[in-house]
């Protein structure tokens, strides 16, 4: 009996508490995000937006997002509106807008939805030049592998005299393969050859034999490597308006990237205090992703806005002059060195090729070469 009267009197508490409701963000929220630039390079100059990915989603990439209009303008009074190449995707024209040091610039983004957004326009700043990209041999050996070896690349560069000398080096690898699609075959141990239209060959299932009937267009490709964190100035490795011995990029040395030749190309771009501000905060944050005792950040900046409303947005839109220097490197520079070379398949074709269409191998390739390939 004493049981049931605690329990009813339990109940009785209970029953005076009030709800209290709280509201729990929408995680499927996101944010337009903006990725445009403008040089003094040659156009097309591209204009990309997407939408942020909720935190807790399996997608590992933003979707694209296409807006009404999207116009690049500066303080002279020229614009341009860029054309949808693919979703989300903005370019200008080959000949249309191009930039000039000394003008600012900006975009202006005009939704479906009609909201509106329009960048802080962005000075374009002189560049200086790169005086000397060079490259130095590192190895590595790890507890339970064989000794790995990569270059460290490195640029001397000269700011501009009573300029702030803000800048950022990026990093592009380019590398030619040649692949054998015509001897692509299905899985082991069936090993039967399939190769795909693109190589120029047909298997001949009469004759059990391959048949050539025209040129391959996907034996031959350029496959472009991209830098995995942003490097900016730091005036602590600066004197006399130079810079020396600036690390910008790592290059592991394999099979594929040096089966003919390494192209290493990095642009000297000039930045805005608003646009230096926003890379180096992803630099740090980039630098900082794997360590445990990871200092504050801050939020990246931005510096687009909704002309009327609150909406929130993300990324940038900035111009920069730009100094250009390559070197290009062969299996002559790492003949000496050993090299772990792909392991051959179950269907008896050589370890040393690749039997699939070279577009389709690497993600960032084209069987096209660069304009400025040598």
């Amino acid at each position: 009996m004493r049981k049931v009267w605690l329990f009813q009197l339990a109940f009785a508490f209970s029953s005076c508490i009030d709800r209290l409701n709280i509201k729990v963000p929408d995680s499927n929220a996101s944010q337009l995000v903006v990725d445009g630039l403008i040089t003094d390079e040659p156009g097309p100059y591209t204009v990309k937006l997407s939408l942020s990915s909720k935190i807790d989603g399996f997608l590992e990439f933003r979707p694209l997002v296409s807006a009404k209009r999207v116009t690049i303008f500066d303080n002279l009074g020229n614009t341009e509106d860029l054309t949808e190449k693919e979703q989300g995707t903005y370019q200008t024209k080959p000949n249309g807008i191009r930039g000039v040091v000394g003008r600012a610039y900006a975009v202006r983004i005009e939704m479906q939805d009609g909201k509106s957004y329009e960048s802080i326009p962005d000075l374009m700043s002189p560049v200086g030049n790169i005086d000397n990209l060079y490259y130095t041999l590192d190895a590595f050996q790890p507890l339970d592998a064989p000794t790995q070896y990569g270059f460290r690349v490195f640029v001397d560069a000269n700011g501009v005299p009573d300029t702030d000398n803000l800048y950022r080096w990026k990093f592009t690898g380019t590398y030619v393969i040649n692949t054998n699609p015509e001897l692509k075959k299905t899985p082991y141990p069936l090993c039967f050859p399939i190769p795909p239209a693109c190589s120029g060959f047909i298997f001949r299932e009469d004759i059990f034999v391959l048949q050539s009937i025209g040129s391959c267009t996907c034996c031959k490709c350029w496959v472009n490597e991209f830098e995995n964190k942003p490097f900016v100035s730091d005036n602590l490795f600066i004197a006399n308006g130079k810079f020396r011995n600036i690390e910008v990029a790592y290059v592991p040395i394999s099979y594929w990237p040096f089966q003919i030749r390494y192209r290493v190309e990095v642009k000297q771009m000039s930045l805005s205090p608003m646009a230096f501000q926003y890379w180096k905060i992803v630099q740090s944050q980039k630098e900082g992703s794997a360590s445990l005792f990871q200092p504050p950040t801050g939020k990246t900046r931005t510096n687009v806005f909704e002309k009327t409303g609150a909406s929130q947005v993300q990324g940038i839109f900035y111009a920069s002059a730009v100094d250009v220097k390559q070197i290009y490197l062969t299996n002559e520079n790492v003949k000496e060195l050993f090299l772990r070379i792909p392991q051959a398949n179950n269907c008896e074709v050589d370890n040393k090729l690749i039997t699939e269409s070279c577009v389709l191998q690497y993600k960032y390739s084209s069987n096209q070469p660069p304009a400025d390939w040598k």
